[in-house]
């Protein structure tokens, strides 16, 4: 590891405040060797245990070991995830424009849900992705093969929800916050303990990035047991026993067809749902009615641009400035995808601009459904 000043990458990066900032947090790292090398032997330890005595005990020791570093200190805001989100499955076999052919597998059938990173076999989960590239790298897929549904949670009804980030924080404030907060002529120190990352939390700033690496790491074979899904399907366990909704996770995909997207795009970022049995239903009724949600009809002439996509906000964006209503619900998804076009508007997909690709138009017209939704609803 070497300064920034010694970067090829400096060109990029030319405020003296930002040079400053990472070598002390350089320093800072350089210092903390043994809590990196701590890191990965507490988690190596867990592992241990659930091989050799059992996995309750070694959840249990994920549990203590989340708390004791301070790794549930910050729920992700449910800003964060207050967007529109999609689900797919392979086309053929069912109604295209039953929305509970894309929502979580029935309890009924509970046998068909295989073992998946941060889901164990027989249990539901629901998994959404950011974007429609997002589903069609998890899923391998062309988008031409993919039936397609989005799901809007509801802001009120998640508010109060606890989600877990699995990020890394440490690396997305550097590439993603920093550059600009620098270029806008702020001056920060990795000293002042009021913003995070800070030399104070350097600890269970590696803790996280740690945890968030193993919990990602591809899998080499796949089979009954998957060794790189037992961090993580106790991670699951853990968080599931302690009240939480679910958790917010960087994909493992390969992404490197896709060039030019904003370093603040967050595409690539999943999002994965417990699902609470219902012991009256074959799918939870409760946790459906928490979405608003969006299908195919054969109406879509896929012809949509940004620009009609962006007018179409502003108008709603502009009554909503005139409301009395606490409008949050809808104006928040509205603003989310406004900087998802912004940040994805100049990226390609082998040399095809995002937008302009069969990925792209699919995901404006699922935008306009929402928008033309909304606008019946902002007043």
């Amino acid at each position: 590891m070497d300064s920034l000043s010694n970067c090829s990458c400096l060109s990029a990066y030319s405020h003296n405040e930002m040079i400053s900032w990472t070598d002390s947090f350089l320093h800072a790292l350089k210092g903390a060797e043994g809590e990196v090398r701590n890191a990965f032997d507490s988690i190596i330890s867990i592992y241990e245990d659930f091989i050799n005595k059992s996995k309750k005990i070694a959840t249990d020791r994920l549990w203590s070991y989340l708390k004791n570093q301070g790794l549930l200190d910050q729920t992700e805001n449910a800003i964060t995830y207050a967007k529109l989100l999609f689900r797919a499955r392979a086309k053929g076999g069912f109604d295209e424009g039953n929305i509970k052919e894309y929502f979580h597998i029935p309890f009924s059938k509970r046998l068909l849900v295989g073992n998946q990173r941060f889901s164990v076999s027989g249990q539901p989960m629901l998994y959404f992705g950011s974007s429609v590239l997002a589903i069609a790298k998890e899923l391998e897929r062309e988008v031409g093969e993919l039936a397609v549904a989005a799901f809007l949670p509801s802001y009120s009804e998640y508010y109060n929800s606890k989600i877990f980030g699995l990020t890394n924080h440490i690396g997305e404030c550097i590439e993603n916050s920093l550059p600009g907060i620098f270029a806008a002529g702020s001056r920060i120190s990795y000293d002042d303990r009021h913003l995070s990352p800070n030399r104070q939390t350097i600890s269970s700033d590696i803790h996280k990035a740690v945890l968030m690496h193993i919990c990602t790491f591809p899998a080499e074979f796949k089979g009954s047991f998957v060794p790189e899904y037992a961090i993580p399907q106790m991670l699951t366990t853990a968080l599931l026993e302690n009240t939480y909704t679910g958790l917010v996770f960087p994909s493992t995909k390969d992404y490197s067809d896709l060039n030019g997207q904003h370093r603040f795009s967050s595409h690539h970022m999943n999002l994965g749902i417990f699902v609470p049995y219902d012991k009256i239903n074959d799918t939870n009724e409760a946790l459906l009615k928490t979405f608003t949600v969006f299908t195919l009809d054969g109406s879509e002439s896929f012809n949509l641009t940004t620009k009609d996509v962006i007018e179409k906000a502003g108008k709603i964006i502009k009554v909503n400035k005139k409301s009395t209503y606490n409008n949050n619900d809808y104006i928040i998804p509205i603003c989310k995808l406004q900087l998802h076009i912004e940040y994805m508007n100049e990226s390609q997909i082998s040399v095809i601009k995002y937008f302009e690709t069969c990925i792209g138009k699919l995901e404006l017209e699922i935008y306009m459904k929402m928008l033309c939704h909304l606008e019946k609803i902002v007043h």
